[in-house]
């Protein structure tokens, strides 16, 4: 689980895409300054979450607190992560923007 640092909103990353990611920044030299302030906000930001017995799921308060979650949360997808965000920050979904959806499908060649 990460901030996002565009939105105020949390990232809920899957396992097998965060070990992509974690495989780039291993092979970084381990004693390379600049990386290790990298990996120091990475490790300071991020929460890896585990289930409970009961198969739930415990995000941290600094998180929470980052993205104003408390009660209710819309999760929504993003194709390789799901984002978390407070209901009231989110725009109403009267309609499907197709517009949006073909500026972004444009920009990646979809």
């Amino acid at each position: 689980m990460f901030p996002n640092p565009h939105e105020e909103c949390l990232d809920l990353v899957p396992r097998e895409e965060m070990e992509t990611r974690l495989e780039k920044l291993r092979k970084a030299a381990f004693f390379d300054p600049e990386m290790g302030k990298i990996l120091q906000a990475i490790g300071e930001s991020a929460q890896q979450l585990e289930f409970d017995v009961q198969g739930r799921i415990r995000i941290g308060d600094k998180l929470l607190k980052y993205a104003g979650l408390s009660g209710q949360v819309a999760m929504v997808g993003a194709i390789n992560r799901a984002k978390l965000w407070n209901p009231e920050k989110l725009p109403p979904e009267e309609k499907v923007d197709t517009a949006k959806l073909r500026d972004a499908l444009s920009k990646f060649a979809f």
